[in-house]
């Protein structure tokens, strides 16, 4: 058994008794972990019920080699991002981070991956401290920045059929092929106009949109490439949600 102390990002929680729950985090230095919090739903919890989703802190836990549970010591909050939960689009769009990492995060350190998911939440934070303003609206980058992350970024600058370079005629977005098909190319996928090829390829290099506005179908298709490339058949629980954001 080893003591570890790591940087770390609750993803999900799960109740494991009256008292304690079972945190899935995204650690620094071992990637995806899994770890008990004894005795965290206690009133007077050391815990102080902060091992809530989207947090990050210090995280200290007994590591036995061989098991998928460790135990978990000390967690140190460094960014508290709770607030997610004001806003139903901007906890919709940090859940599908989070789920993302959970399931398709390699077993293993990955600091690009980890810096993306941190980045993502930070950037959906500062959006949702605007919420006094009027409604927020924005964050699909993110999502898009993990699918990068993970190696899925579709292809928007040439047909996925031909290879021709794609402008901005009407297209199609393609999402078994991974891409946009070009109007010689058949069909294949919901069609976008010229403006919709523009919003789609800002928001897969990590451009916010310029305006708050609504999502159009930015969501769906997001949700859609997800289906196809990223869950492998796997169902992910916050993918329905993201398909409804307008």
């Amino acid at each position: 058994m080893s003591l570890v102390t790591t940087r770390a990002v609750v993803l999900q929680t799960y109740r494991y008794s009256e008292t304690s729950k079972i945190l899935r985090l995204m650690t620094w230095e071992l990637g995806p972990c899994s770890t008990l919090a004894r005795g965290a739903l206690r009133p007077r919890s050391r815990f102080g019920g902060l091992l809530e989703p989207f947090v990050e802190g210090e995280a200290t836990f007994y590591m036995k080699e061989g098991r998928d549970l460790h135990t978990l010591s000390n967690f140190e909050l460094v960014r508290d991002r709770r607030g997610l939960d004001q806003s139903l689009e901007l906890f919709t769009i940090a859940s599908v981070l989070c789920e993302l990492v959970m399931r398709l995060a390699p077993e293993h350190r990955d600091a690009t991956l980890y810096q993306t998911l941190t980045r993502g939440l930070d950037g959906l934070h500062g959006l949702g401290g605007r919420a006094a303003e009027g409604p927020v609206r924005g964050g699909l980058e993110y999502v898009w920045g993990v699918v990068d992350a993970l190696g899925f970024r579709p292809e928007l600058e040439r047909c996925v059929a031909c290879r021709r370079r794609v402008g901005k005629e009407r297209v199609r977005f393609d999402f078994p092929a991974g891409g946009l098909r070009c109007g010689s190319c058949g069909a294949g996928g919901p069609r976008l106009d010229a403006a919709e090829i523009d919003a789609l390829r800002a928001l897969v290099s990590g451009v916010p949109a310029a305006a708050p506005g609504p999502y159009g179908n930015q969501g769906r298709w997001l949700a859609e490439f997800i289906r196809y490339h990223l869950a492998e058949g796997a169902k992910l629980n916050s993918l329905p949600f993201l398909s409804r954001l307008t």
